[in-house]
C-alpha cells in the first residue's frame, strides 16, 4: 500500500511539473515548391529546454539543452536533405522547397518546465487549379477562414507580387475593382479584365491552420463590357440566361436572385439533393427551370413582371463565380397608341401593383424538386 501511494505521488509530481500539454492537430496545406514554417508558439526558447521535431516516428531536428545549438537530419530516404532550418530562438522548423514526399504527420516536443507537444498534418498539392472565366465576370477567392483573429496573418499575391490591401479600391486602375472582405479576407474581383488573368496565391497562417493555395485565372471571351449582360426579349417568349460555365460539379451550390433586393428565385440544396424554387413570389410561378449542369436559367412566358436584373452565384470550395443579366421587354411594331394604348398601360400598371402586393419574402420557403 505504501509503495502504491509513493508511486501515485511521484506520477502526480512528474505530470504537474513535466506533463505534456497536447494541442489539437494543426492542418497545413501548401503548394509544391513552397517554403513553410511549423511554429512552436515559443517566442524565445528558455534555458534547459530540449526541442525534438519528428516526421512520423523519426527525429528530423532537435535542439539540445546543453549547448542550445540546433541540429537537423536528412530523414527517411534523405528526403529532407538540405531542406530543414531550425530557428535557434523559437525552435520553429522551416521546410524549404517542399515536395509531395513530405506529406505526413509532424510533431514537436518542447521539453521544459511547461512541456508542450504540438502536432501538424501536412498536405502538399502539386497541381495549380485553373479557373476559366470570361471578361466581365466576378470572382471571389476563398481563404477558408470564417473570421480572422488578431494574430492571424493572411497575404494575397498576384504572380508572386504581394497585393497590398492599402492599394485596393483606390484610383489605381489595376486594383480599383478588387475588394478584400474584412471578416474572412476573401478576395473579390468585380467585372474582371483580361489583364487580371494569371496566378493568384493566398498564404494564411492562423491559429487553426496554415494554408498556401494557388489558382490560375484564365480569361477567354467577353461576357459583358461593364459586368452586366444586356438582353432584350419579346413579350411571351421563352428566355434562357446562359452562364457559359462548363465546370459545375455535384458539390457546387447554384443560386439565382432577382431585382435590387436580390430575392432568391431558385437555388440548389446539394446536401439533400433538391432544387428549391421560390413559388411564393407569384411573378415566377411555373415560369422557371434551372439546368444544374450549366447553371442556365430558363424563363417561360417572359413579360414585364419578370423583366429586370438577374444574378447567379456558383459557389465552389475554393472560389465563387458571379454573373449578372439585365433583361428587358423589347418594343414591338404595331404597338397600341392613343386612348387604347393608355388603357393597356393602365392595365399593366394595375397588374404590377397587384402582383407586387402579393410578393412575400422567400426565406426558408419554396417548392423543391429532387436533383436527379
Amino acid at each position: 500500500m505504501m509503495n502504491n501511494t509513493f508511486i501515485f505521488w511521484v506520477l502526480l509530481l512528474v505530470n504537474g511539473v513535466y506533463g505534456v500539454e497536447a494541442d489539437e492537430v494543426l492542418s497545413v496545406s501548401v503548394m509544391e515548391g513552397d517554403s513553410v514554417t511549423l511554429h512552436t508558439d515559443v517566442t524565445e526558447v528558455p534555458k534547459d529546454t530540449d526541442i525534438i521535431w519528428k516526421f512520423g516516428n523519426e527525429i528530423i531536428a532537435r535542439m539540445n539543452e546543453a549547448d542550445g545549438n540546433p541540429s537537423t537530419y536528412d530523414g527517411p530516404g534523405a528526403i529532407f536533405k538540405d531542406r530543414l532550418k531550425l530557428d535557434k530562438q523559437t525552435g520553429s522548423l522551416t521546410i524549404t522547397n517542399i515536395r509531395t514526399e513530405h506529406i505526413g504527420h509532424y510533431s514537436v516536443d518542447v521539453k521544459s518546465m511547461n512541456a508542450k507537444l504540438k502536432t501538424f498534418q501536412v498536405t502538399v498539392h502539386d497541381v495549380v487549379k485553373s479557373v476559366p472565366l470570361m471578361e466581365g465576370d466576378s470572382l471571389t477567392l476563398h481563404t477558408g477562414v470564417t473570421e480572422i483573429q488578431g494574430s492571424d496573418q493572411i497575404v494575397w499575391k498576384f504572380e508572386d507580387q504581394v497585393i497590398r490591401i492599402t492599394n485596393l479600391n483606390s484610383a489605381d486602375s489595376r486594383w480599383s475593382n478588387i475588394h478584400v472582405n474584412d471578416k474572412t479576407r476573401d478576395l473579390t474581383i468585380r467585372n474582371i479584365r483580361r489583364d487580371q488573368s494569371g496566378v493568384y496565391k493566398v498564404e494564411a497562417n492562423t491559429i487553426s491552420m496554415i494554408l498556401h493555395r494557388k489558382l490560375r485565372i484564365k480569361i477567354s471571351g467577353v461576357f459583358s463590357a461593364n459586368g452586366v449582360k444586356e438582353m432584350s426579349e419579346r413579350d411571351g417568349d421563352t428566355v434562357t440566361l446562359q452562364t457559359r460555365i462548363t465546370n459545375i460539379t455535384g458539390d457546387d451550390v447554384i443560386e439565382w436572385t432577382f431585382g435590387p433586393q436580390n430575392t432568391s428565385v431558385v437555388k440548389t440544396d446539394r446536401e439533400n439533393g433538391r432544387i428549391i424554387y421560390n413559388e411564393h413570389d407569384v411573378r415566377f410561378t411555373n415560369k422557371l427551370q434551372l439546368d444544374i449542369k450549366t447553371g442556365d436559367l430558363k424563363i417561360s412566358n417572359f413579360d414585364t413582371d419578370v423583366a429586370g436584373v438577374y444574378h447567379i452565384k456558383i459557389i465552389k470550395s475554393t472560389y465563387a463565380i458571379e454573373k449578372s443579366f439585365s433583361v428587358t421587354v423589347s418594343a414591338q411594331s404595331g404597338a397600341p397608341s392613343g386612348i387604347y394604348g393608355a388603357g393597356v398601360g393602365l392595365v399593366v400598371w394595375a397588374l404590377t401593383v397587384f402582383f407586387a402586393a402579393r410578393t412575400i419574402s422567400n426565406e426558408g420557403k419554396g417548392v423543391s424538386v429532387n436533383i436527379k
